[in-house]
């Protein structure tokens, strides 16, 4: 009963969080005279001093967070797997940690630590949810009743590491804006998202699920 529990608990997070983050975000954003919906970061709504920066801290970062650790718990808690598939979970939790911290350490005009400290948390936090997919499909197996979205997970894992590493390794060359890395990056992790919510609810009417590694 307990993995059953969190398998429904996990598959409604992976569900709500993008929902959430895309609605705080477009709402906010329109309410914010001159802010470019494809170009600007989404920071840049949380920064110290902005017009309701803490709502949408609230319901951008720290909320989704808490939202994705109850999603990777649920992966790991609720399905057998091996290895692999545990390491992904974990990396799940973190990316939901990670949000939290960029909540917690937002950008302030007026200090140059500040920023340091909200792009490391960012950077990081990239970082972790662009490999987590990819881990989770090395960690999956073919169940029996329903098996994990697997060619959504490896587009999905395969789109957001590109995108990272095009970040980290085309940007410094480019200087575009933050925001045009920012908008693909959490597309496809919506995708993942969604994708994974609806098998966790379709796969928690299968007792037993089982995804070995």
């Amino acid at each position: 009963m307990i993995p059953l529990s969190w398998r429904r608990a996990a598959g409604l997070s992976a569900l709500v969080t993008p929902v959430l983050m895309w609605s705080d975000f477009l709402s906010m954003a329109t309410l914010r005279h001159g802010y470019n919906l494809l170009t600007r970061p989404f920071s840049d709504l949380a920064t110290r001093g902005t017009p309701h920066a803490d709502i949408f801290a609230l319901g951008f970062f720290f909320l989704p967070g808490l939202l994705t650790i109850v999603l990777g718990v649920g992966l790991f808690v609720g399905i057998r797997g091996g290895r692999m598939w545990r390491a992904g979970s974990v990396l799940v939790v973190f990316t939901g940690i990670f949000m939290m911290a960029v909540g917690a350490f937002p950008q302030d005009p007026h200090s140059y630590i500040a920023g340091i400290l909200h792009g490391t948390m960012a950077q990081i936090c990239f970082g972790v949810a662009a490999l987590a997919p990819l881990l989770l499909l090395a960690g999956s197996k073919n169940h029996p009743h329903i098996s994990p979205p697997r060619r959504l997970w490896l587009m999905a894992g395969i789109g957001a590491l590109a995108i990272e590493a095009f970040g980290l390794f085309v940007k410094p060359l480019m200087h575009y804006p933050d925001g045009v890395f920012q908008r693909p990056f959490t597309l496809v992790l919506t995708i993942w998202f969604v994708a994974t919510g609806a098998w966790l609810l379709r796969g928690r009417h299968l007792g037993g699920l089982s995804v070995p590694a």
